[in-house]
């Protein structure tokens, strides 16, 4: 008996033993398996990402939000080299997965600024182009950080998701001697590089590109006093960063304008001469014709005559169409020029007040979003809106954006620019 009482008393657990053995399994459960758990799926997890091939890992980061791209191209050198080809660009425009946004790049006083629309979201974002760590790892940017009007009669083209700022004006004061280069703006590293000057560094020419090669044509050599009127083209291959002389146009154009249809670069309007011619104020004369070049010739076509003469102050292309704002002193008009049957069509002009003093000081810039065209205030004032609104005095800029829809033909007010202007340089990119 005794034998058995202590048996029985050894067995018998301990006060709260039960609570602290459920206490421990409950703690073995929670943490050892879910952490093994853990482990597992992140190898599993590791092991399918790095396993995957290159066309499925395309398929997926086609997918991804645009706003992810730039860390998505920090994760590995592999997701980088995938999503900086050509292939990953298209697949994302075939998916539906490219959006429109409209870039205003112009300088505020001294620097860089710039300003994006989206149609989605309907409004406007500005801020600076570069930023200080920008201008700490470029030093070639504070020639043109430091420049008050860079962009003034800079043009910008659009390579997929780069835009080309060609002929910025690098501020000749700087210690870096005012180094001339193309700009280049990565609209989904958002990342600013130097690319490979123009043959000529020049000022007031037409541009455009086809087949991923840009053109330009005309305009006047920016570094000379006398900045004659030029009849120079050029073409660069963004591949080789490099720049080749090409057929000369007929005439010579200082201030036309560039557009590109099916394969065809059309160089519109423009003036005889420039400003000044050696040491006296020339008269403006204007070239009321349209050249164009063909690249797969390297030759110049027949001249086309323009029926609004040949002040031409902005354009764009919509479909295989050339949409021309053309200034008449005192007043607007609207044109469009089918390239199809080289047939011209007068339009209702933007809704704008008139009589208007159009001068030097009031430019206007054109952009296509979609099936419609964008006419953006990008210098100057309007007197006649001015007064209307209110507002005493001159010399305030209204920044105002008008939009012209190509299949309803119908003009409605978009939201205004920003105060990002000063002779701004406007591009759209699918991005």
């Amino acid at each position: 008996m005794e034998v058995a009482s202590s048996a029985t008393q050894h067995c018998k657990p301990k006060k709260g033993g039960s609570k602290r053995c459920l206490r421990n399994l409950v703690r073995a459960c929670w943490t050892t398996p879910i952490s093994e758990c853990e482990e597992a799926a992140a190898v599993v997890e590791e092991s399918a990402l790095s396993s995957l091939p290159d066309d499925v890992l395309l398929e997926c980061l086609a997918r991804v939000h645009r706003a992810a791209l730039h860390s998505s191209m920090m994760v590995c050198q592999r997701w980088r080299q995938i999503l900086k080809t050509s292939q990953y660009y298209d697949l994302r425009k075939q998916i539906g997965m490219l959006d429109s946004l409209l870039f205003v790049f112009g300088g505020v006083g001294a620097g860089l600024a710039s300003a994006i629309y989206c149609k989605s979201s309907g409004g406007w974002k500005a801020g600076l182009l570069c930023t200080y760590r920008a201008l700490v790892e470029n030093e070639w940017l504070l020639d043109y950080y430091s420049a008050d009007h860079a962009l003034l009669h800079a043009q910008p083209t659009v390579l997929r998701n780069r835009i080309f700022i060609l002929g910025a004006a690098p501020s000749p004061s700087s210690k870096w001697g005012g180094l001339d280069c193309t700009i280049i703006y990565d609209a989904w590293t958002k990342t600013l590089t130097r690319g490979s000057p123009m043959l000529c560094p020049r000022k007031k020419f037409a541009c455009c590109v086809i087949s991923n090669r840009i053109y330009v044509a005309g305009g006047a050599n920016r570094n000379d006093y006398n900045r004659d009127a030029m009849v120079d083209t050029e073409e660069y291959i963004p591949e080789l960063d490099a720049w080749k002389p090409l057929a000369s146009m007929p005439r010579k154009r200082y201030g036309c304008l560039g557009a590109a249809v099916d394969g065809i670069f059309y160089v519109i309007g423009g003036l005889k001469f420039s400003s000044m011619f050696g040491l006296c104020m020339q008269p403006y004369a204007y070239v009321r014709s349209m050249d164009s070049y063909d690249p797969k010739t390297n030759s110049w076509q027949k001249t086309k005559v323009l029926p609004m003469g040949g002040c031409v102050i902005a354009c764009t292309v919509v479909g295989s169409a050339i949409y021309m704002l053309s200034s008449h002193a005192v007043e607007l008009s609207f044109w469009k020029y089918n390239t199809l049957d080289e047939s011209w069509c007068k339009i209702r002009p933007p809704p704008i007040p008139s009589p208007l003093r159009i001068d030097n000081y009031l430019k206007f810039s054109c952009a296509t979003v979609g099936n419609s065209v964008y006419i953006i205030q990008v210098g100057g004032s309007i007197d006649d809106l001015l007064r209307r609104s209110g507002r005493n005095g001159r010399g305030l800029k209204e920044g105002l954006v008008l939009v012209y829809d190509t299949i309803l033909q119908e003009w409605s007010r978009g939201p205004d620019l920003p105060y990002v202007k000063n002779g701004a340089a406007c591009a759209v990119v699918q991005c």
